[in-house]
């Protein structure tokens, strides 16, 4: 796993050698965010099981107001991938993100690249969306072993607190 560190303003991002496959959540000083760094996770060699996932990001308990998805993830004839980018809360409600096609960086049957925007949704007719987890999920009855250059690119470029609402809760209060 590769961690790119990105600007932040009025603080300074350091980078520390993590093993975990999840980056940490941000700290707070001063009235000041510090995002965790840019997340470029390769997948490469490595094996997902039938049915099962992999957390690649987390911002807990704070969630994600605005961020980026890119994966490069191989793919059949018709540039769809069985494999699926899973975001939301974890213990909660994860839903699939709505991954685009970038047809230029793509290889149909062999490797296709996707983009996703990450926006937490307000509270609206019952439910929201609030974004703390990224996972990539195997839907399929086989494991899978990830082709050289399998990799997902997460940026977080504005969080909040408010994730420890879970799905179905109002974001306002009654009296």
């Amino acid at each position: 796993m590769i961690f790119v560190a990105l600007g932040a303003t009025d603080a300074s991002a350091q980078v520390s050698n993590m093993s975990s496959s999840k980056t940490s959540a941000p700290s707070i000083s001063q009235s000041t965010v510090v995002l965790p760094p840019q997340a470029v996770i390769e997948l490469e060699g490595k094996t997902i099981p039938a049915n099962d996932f992999i957390p690649l990001y987390d911002t807990t308990p704070y969630m994600i107001k605005s961020g980026h998805i890119e994966a490069k993830l191989p793919c059949d004839a018709s540039s769809t991938s069985p494999l699926k980018i899973l975001v939301g809360q974890d213990g909660g409600y994860l839903t699939s993100a709505n991954l685009t096609l970038i047809k230029p960086l793509s290889t149909p049957g062999k490797m296709c690249f996707y983009q996703a925007d990450l926006v937490s949704q307000p509270y609206t007719h019952g439910d929201w969306l609030c974004i703390t987890d990224i996972v990539i999920r195997n839907p399929t009855s086989t494991t899978m072993t990830f082709p050289p250059t399998t990799s997902v690119d997460i940026g977080a470029e504005q969080i909040a607190s408010g994730a420890g609402m879970t799905a179905g809760t109002s974001m306002t209060t009654t009296k």
